[in-house]
């Protein structure tokens, strides 16, 4: 079984270094052309399913890997996005992990929400896509590498960058390429910030 995680495409949002959370924010230009050279860098039946984050800047990146697979497509509330507040965590010495704006969810939150998906993703027999936003696809990569909370401070991932693992027959993943954005060779892609700021 191969899981290929992916960062959404562009905004212009990204560009800014503004923070989206679960503003439904739309790709920009560059995002679109991203899109569509992350599905160029899949075959037919290279994955049976795509799983989504629901929001559209998610969701229009994961359409071109869907359709150049012929695989389902199904989107997912799940895979949004954290809501956090980075300035109340400096102001209030509040972990960085334990923040949760008014209305808002922290990354132990979104940690905690991940739990149900990342068993079913793990358990699947059919090679899968899951594409998300940055601070979700690190939580999702810490977990399935068995790591914790700040396993997955340690990750960064371009947009429509794809992150490969294989399942050994043991059950745990092997990854075979990290944060690969080949695909994307003489556009502008952008890292996610630290906290999350822009995915």
């Amino acid at each position: 079984m191969r899981l290929y995680l992916i960062r959404h495409a562009q905004t212009a949002w990204n560009l800014v270094g503004r923070a989206q959370g679960h503003t439904d924010v739309a790709l920009d230009d560059v995002g679109r052309e991203q899109a569509r050279r992350l599905g160029e860098a899949f075959e037919p039946k290279q994955v049976s399913r795509v799983l989504s984050s629901d929001l559209a800047r998610s969701a229009d990146t994961a359409r071109p890997v869907a359709e150049a697979c012929g695989a389902e497509l199904e989107l997912l509330p799940e895979l949004r996005e954290e809501l956090w507040d980075r300035a109340r965590a400096l102001a209030d010495g509040v972990p960085v992990h334990e923040v949760r704006p008014p209305g808002g969810e922290s990354y132990a939150d979104v940690w905690a929400r991940l739990d149900a998906l990342v068993d079913r993703v793990a358990a699947m027999d059919e090679s899968v896509a899951v594409v998300t936003h940055g601070g979700s696809a690190s939580l999702f990569l810490a977990k399935l590498m068995r790591g914790n909370l700040e396993t997955s401070r340690g990750f960064r991932f371009l947009n429509a960058s794809i992150t490969e693992l294989q399942r050994r027959p043991e059950g745990l993943f092997m990854m075979l390429r990290y944060n690969d954005a080949a695909h994307l060779e003489g556009l502008e892609a952008l890292a996610g910030g630290l906290h999350g700021s822009g995915r």
